[in-house]
């Protein structure tokens, strides 16, 4: 007789990471496919959940400790008109209905006229009737629950196995998980100091190329197919360096462009943190506003980072018909619809409007100046209070001091020992800035001595609670060098006293 088992039981055995009760970030997850991860891709899941679990206790609750590494932007007011947008819907009782998988078709036709006003043209447009005169039409709009669940579906539908989606390096690791997730394999393209840490066109012709050259001779379609790299990821701007290229960098992104074109190499163009540029007269400029781009171009917008609407998890891709039609496939498929609320919020955001517009420039010339001055403190904080903006300087004396009092704001005002900003990398966008930390390597605490990434970690989690995102988790590309992106979106005390605690342990070493 067949031996009856725990239900349960036979759970675990097939999932045996569920026997332990975490704390922190879940599981990473496993690729679709059954594979291990690639070890670059590898690496960076073993940093994240080092981040995220292995160097927490089971004292956060009682000691919470201070996470530097989170994605969370700055506390601020959600954006206005998509606030109002989603009231209106509930004041109309349009709560009863089944949303349609690909959306409001009303909704698709405002964010139509936010990307058309905002540039994007389609050169080569099909002959369909409802094509308008810049070559698109709401077939070329699908929203769903975040940026993230669209990039999943993205990567499962452009890819097959064995192809490669190219990311930068630095990079938001988390995508790069996603990706192989999803079924790819994920190479990382170096940004370097040299060309100030922006995309070198030269190095990434020359690295598409390599890869697929590669693939050819190992594998000689064995899968009756040879796989090739067919999306290269542009975060634009890039998270973590928070660089930009806007219309200052028109020939760089054009060349960007050609060049995957020509390749037959999708630009996945992830624009989620466009309106938090720092210049408003050069945001970062998408893609698909070069004529001759567009189909081959695939363009990523949300709410969570520029509009202070993270809770909410509402993005919306604009691309060839081709690729929305099978998003909404799978978005039938996997989930049936996404809400019609976030529809709502998105149609309020991003709409052509005049009335937008008024409200777009109000809010975001506050919430720039918000994130100009969080990072002069934490500028402040790292480097001394003499180099940053004169606009900021009685400001941050003020809440340093006001925060650890004179003594102490005097001692941290003089900037931290051993750590600086890199080279040719300070943010022009979002709340993240990478520390370099290789100062205090082979330096000692309590005789242990810090070399790598984990060891860094260690050191600040034990001596002030603190923890951040170290370099292997961003695929920084100076093996060498410890680093660690850390997020000044946090409250101005949390900030300053994280700081200070970082301050005061780098004390404690040893040569």
């Amino acid at each position: 007789m067949l031996t009856k088992s725990s239900s349960l039981d036979r759970l675990l055995r097939d999932r045996p990471y569920l026997k332990d009760r975490r704390f922190g970030l879940p599981n990473i997850g496993i690729r679709t496919d059954g594979e291990q991860f690639n070890p670059t891709v590898q690496s960076i899941a073993d940093a994240i959940d080092f981040y995220g679990y292995e160097v927490r206790d089971e004292n956060i609750v009682e000691m919470p400790d201070t996470d530097l590494g989170t994605g969370n932007p700055v506390s601020f007011k959600p954006f206005p008109p998509a606030i109002s947008a989603m009231k209106s819907s509930l004041d109309n009782d349009l709560m009863y209905r089944y949303p349609y998988t690909e959306g409001d078709d009303n909704i698709r036709k405002q964010l139509l006229d936010y990307v058309e006003k905002e540039g994007f043209i389609n050169t080569e447009p099909y002959s369909f009737s409802d094509i308008d005169e810049k070559g698109l039409s709401v077939h070329n709009i699908t929203f769903s629950v975040s940026t993230s669940v669209l990039f999943n579906q993205i990567i499962n539908i452009i890819s097959r196995p064995g192809d490669v989606v190219l990311v930068t390096g630095p990079n938001y690791g988390l995508f790069t998980i996603r990706a192989e997730r999803a079924g790819a394999e994920v190479e990382v393209l170096n940004l370097e100091k040299e060309d100030n840490f922006l995309v070198n066109p030269t190095k990434l012709a020359m690295r598409i190329d390599q890869i697929n050259e590669s693939l050819q001779q190992v594998y000689n379609r064995r899968k009756g197919y040879v796989p090739r790299v067919v999306a290269f990821l542009n975060a634009n701007p890039n998270n973590p360096t928070g660089k930009v290229m806007g219309k200052n960098e028109y020939s760089l992104l054009f060349q960007i462009a050609e060049i995957c074109k020509e390749r037959g190499v999708f630009i996945i163009d992830d624009l989620i943190y466009r309106d938090i540029s720092y210049d408003k007269n050069n945001i970062a400029m998408p893609i698909s506003t070069i004529p001759g781009m567009f189909r081959n171009t695939i363009s990523l917008f949300g709410l969570s980072k520029s509009y202070s609407m993270a809770s909410l998890r509402a993005g919306f891709v604009v691309a060839d018909e081709i690729i929305i039609r099978e998003i909404i496939n799978k978005t039938f498929q996997e989930m049936d619809s996404a809400p019609d609320i976030i529809g709502r919020a998105l149609g309020g955001a991003f709409n052509a409007t005049n009335e937008r517009y008024e409200a777009y420039d109000i809010y975001f010339e506050e919430l720039r100046n918000i994130y100009l001055y969080k990072f002069n403190l934490l500028k402040s904080l790292v480097s001394g209070i003499d180099v940053v903006d004169s606009r900021f300087k009685e400001k941050i004396l003020k809440t340093v001091t006001d925060i650890l009092g004179p003594e102490n704001a005097s001692k941290i005002l003089c900037g931290l020992p051993f750590v600086d900003f890199p080279e040719n990398l300070e943010p022009q966008s979002g709340y993240f800035a990478i520390l370099d930390f290789t100062g205090i390597k082979g330096m000692k605490y309590k005789g242990k001595c810090i070399e790598t990434d984990e060891d860094l970690l260690k050191f600040f989690y034990c001596t002030s609670r603190t923890r951040f995102l170290v370099g292997q988790s961003i695929s920084w590309p100076y093996e060498n060098e410890l680093v660690g992106r850390v997020s000044f979106s946090v409250e101005d005390e949390k900030l300053v006293r994280a700081i200070f605690n970082i301050y005061t342990a780098l004390l404690l070493l040893e040569v």
